[in-house]
């Protein structure tokens, strides 16, 4: 049984949550608080971030390796086998980190000027992000790592009403975005990889880090 280490409200535990779930690989969770991380936690992390994969003895960090490491133990991929379009889905799932980076920067602001700059670079590479898009998941009709890298920013995205409102973006790749999140956020494999009290659990984050957008801007 593989074991994943995770704090709730972690985008990235999430992307490796979807994962698994997708393929159907047994595991359990164990929750730490990452506020008061425990010390045989950060024997195990060199980075002291989660997610942590326990595979047996051995310890897996970074999602996106741990991912990689998923798909390729498990039955079919969802990496091309092309190592020219392999390369191009890796580099799509920098981007998707670094579009997380800048909704989490925005998402905690605790001013308008702060808010204003931070969803500008949202926005901007947003719309790079999605201009890749074909629908209705990032590549077609078949799931990948690209999706499941982004998924948990989608769905952060629209928990956060306001800064969704806010986004200014043009009308298709709005349109682009809200396909993505019908097709995704109907998934069992979606569903099942946050605890079933993660949206009040992401509200009360974000009126404790005294959000500009959740306190200010409703």
């Amino acid at each position: 049984m593989n074991t994943i280490i995770s704090f709730g409200l972690c985008p990235y535990v999430q992307r490796s949550l979807i994962t698994m779930n997708y393929k159907n690989v047994p595991y359990e969770v164990k929750y730490i608080d990452l506020f008061n991380k425990p010390d045989w936690f950060l024997k195990l992390s060199p980075l002291g971030k989660v997610p942590i994969l326990l595979v047996g003895d051995e310890v897996l960090y970074e999602s996106a390796v741990i991912n990689e490491y998923i798909d390729e133990t498990t039955p079919g991929s969802l990496l091309p086998m092309d190592p020219l379009l392999k390369a191009k889905d890796r580099a799509t799932i920098e981007l998707a980190s670094v579009v997380l980076t800048n909704y989490f920067n925005a998402a905690i602001a605790t001013d308008k000027e702060s808010y204003e700059k931070h969803r500008a670079d949202l926005e901007k590479n947003l719309t790079t992000l999605l201009s890749g898009f074909h629908g209705p998941f990032f590549k077609g009709t078949e799931l990948s790592l690209v999706d499941t890298s982004f998924i948990p920013g989608l769905q952060r995205i629209l928990l956060t009403k306001n800064m969704y409102q806010d986004l200014q973006i043009s009308s298709q790749i709005r349109a682009k975005f809200d396909q993505w999140a019908k097709e995704s956020m109907s998934k069992d494999f979606v569903k099942k990889s946050v605890p079933a009290t993660f949206e009040s659990d992401f509200d009360t984050y974000l009126v404790n880090r005294n959000s500009y957008i959740h306190l200010f801007k409703k």
